[in-house]
């Protein structure tokens, strides 16, 4: 049997010897390729694994360091706080400023208001005492005549010549009386010139007071004018160095916060819009509760009145029912009488026309009579004159026509209005009716004081326009201007001129 050749001999897989050194060949670079292959991996395993093999440790903050950092942070917030709370006490302080100087305006105003009255009774002081010295003067003239009748009337031999002369004993008896006479009317002259001397002199004594008043009195002005002076040179002051200290203070927040000078500014801005915003929108919820509780109160007291005007009406109906019948009855028994005296038509017609405008006039007889709409329609004048004045500036002491102070403008309002008011918020608070906030209605006058139950310390006025509202000029620096009636503190007292 013939050998095969190895090439011939099939392997398990059926391959040949020649197949199988194609597949040994492929084989061998399928192995060197995967040598290589974990040669360079081998190799780049090598150059990366010192890095992997030695990593630095983490950096831990100590407990020192983090407490430090904490403390550093809340450092800054109270720095912040410190910054945003000298910028609110500057707005505030800026504020009371503008106070005290509207305090001070209106003691300048009640010292000038003092004085003017100070002069008044001087006047008059000065009038009664000229007057009584007047009436002095003619009481002594009246005595010198009476001592000048008497001495004419003679003494010694000249009161016994008489005896002496044809009718003798009649004639001196004659000039006895007369003498006598001058005698009891001099003698009533004196006493009356005594007690007109007496009011003399004190007349001249008030008189003396009443300058000294007036002189106290200007001085107490000067010394207010200086004061008022003073505060408003304050305020001033004050404002213009609040703008370089709110500069400078944004600049700190913005540097504590890390960011730019106009980002603090505009957030500090917005910050003080916020809480305006958030006090007026309080001051507007407190005038609509005002307004609320005036309408419930006047809607109560119309129903009342009312059912008052009802009652009466009623009554009156039926006093008017019988008084209408009987006049009805009188009226015809004139008419038919004067028909039947009537000679013509023309005569009928006159005594018809007579009867027609006696009618006329008794109905106009039975209408009622005024109401209160004068004071309203002053009221309206008073209001219309305050804002034609809306953005004209708070000058102390002013009272028009381009510049006003708080009194000033309420004073020149009721002018318009026809009633006349003193340039003093305290003293139109003595010379108008008191009511209380509920009853307030458009032109009430509305008042602030340092002691609530105290009138003689009132500082400020302002003019209620309805609806929880008003109309005043609020301070220096500021313009005459419309404010919810709580836009600042509660006010203490009010009153309808």
């Amino acid at each position: 049997m013939a050998r095969r050749k190895e090439s011939d001999v099939p392997t398990p897989t059926g391959a040949t010897p020649e197949s199988r050194g194609v597949c040994a060949r492929k084989a061998g670079r399928v192995v060197l390729a995967g040598a290589l292959t974990v040669s360079l991996t081998g190799s780049v395993a090598l150059i990366s694994a010192p890095a992997m093999a030695d990593p630095k440790p983490p950096v831990i903050p100590s407990q020192n360091q983090v407490d430090a950092a904490k403390k550093a942070v809340g450092d800054k917030a109270a720095q912040v706080n410190a910054v945003e709370a000298r910028l609110a006490a500057g707005t505030a302080r800026l504020e009371a400023l503008g106070r005290a100087g509207d305090r001070a305006a209106e003691a300048y105003n009640g010292a000038v208001y003092r004085l003017k009255l100070a002069k008044a009774e001087a006047a008059a002081a000065e009038q009664r005492a000229r007057k009584a010295q007047a009436d002095l003067d003619a009481q002594g003239r009246q005595i010198g005549r009476f001592a000048a009748a008497s001495y004419q009337s003679g003494g010694g031999l000249a009161r016994i010549a008489p005896l002496f002369t044809a009718d003798g004993t009649q004639s001196l008896l004659d000039r006895a009386g007369t003498a006598q006479s001058v005698s009891g009317a001099m003698q009533a002259s004196y006493l009356r010139y005594s007690a007109s001397r007496v009011v003399t002199n004190a007349f001249k004594l008030q008189a003396e007071q009443a300058l000294a008043e007036v002189r106290k009195a200007t001085a107490a002005a000067a010394a207010a004018k200086a004061r008022a002076e003073a505060a408003v040179k304050a305020q001033q002051v004050a404002v213009a160095g609040a703008a370089v200290e709110r500069r400078q203070l944004i600049g700190q927040l913005a540097s504590l916060r890390k960011v730019s000078y106009q980002v603090a500014a505009q957030r500090q801005k917005g910050l003080e819009e916020l809480a305006r915003q958030r006090a007026a929108a309080e001051a507007a919820r407190r005038a609509a509760e005002l307004r609320r509780r005036a309408a419930e109160k006047a809607a109560a007291e119309a129903a009342a009145r009312a059912a008052e005007a009802a009652r009466k009406a009623a009554q009156r109906a039926e006093r008017a029912k019988a008084e209408r019948a009987r006049e009805a009855a009188e009226r015809a028994e004139r008419a038919a009488r004067e028909a039947r005296e009537a000679r013509d038509q023309k005569a009928r017609e006159e005594a018809a026309r007579r009867a027609q405008e006696a009618a006329r006039d008794a109905e106009r007889q039975t209408g009622s009579g005024g109401s209160s709409e004068g004071t309203r329609s002053g009221a309206e004048r008073a209001v219309s004159f305050a804002r034609a004045q809306l953005g004209e500036p708070y000058v102390w002491g002013a009272d028009g026509p381009d510049s006003w102070d708080c009194s000033g403008l309420t004073m020149g309002a009721w002018e318009r209005g026809g009633v006349d008011l003193p340039h003093y918020s305290a003293a139109q608070y003595e010379q108008i009716g008191h009511i209380s906030a509920d009853d307030l209605r458009p032109g009430d006058l509305i008042f602030w004081a340092d002691d609530p139950d105290d009138p003689a310390t009132i500082f400020h006025v302002a003019l209620y326009i309805g609806d929880g509202y008003m109309i005043h000029a609020p301070r220096p620096g500021a313009s005459v201007r419309i404010d919810s009636v709580y836009y600042w503190v509660d006010p203490d007292f009010f009153g309808r001129p």
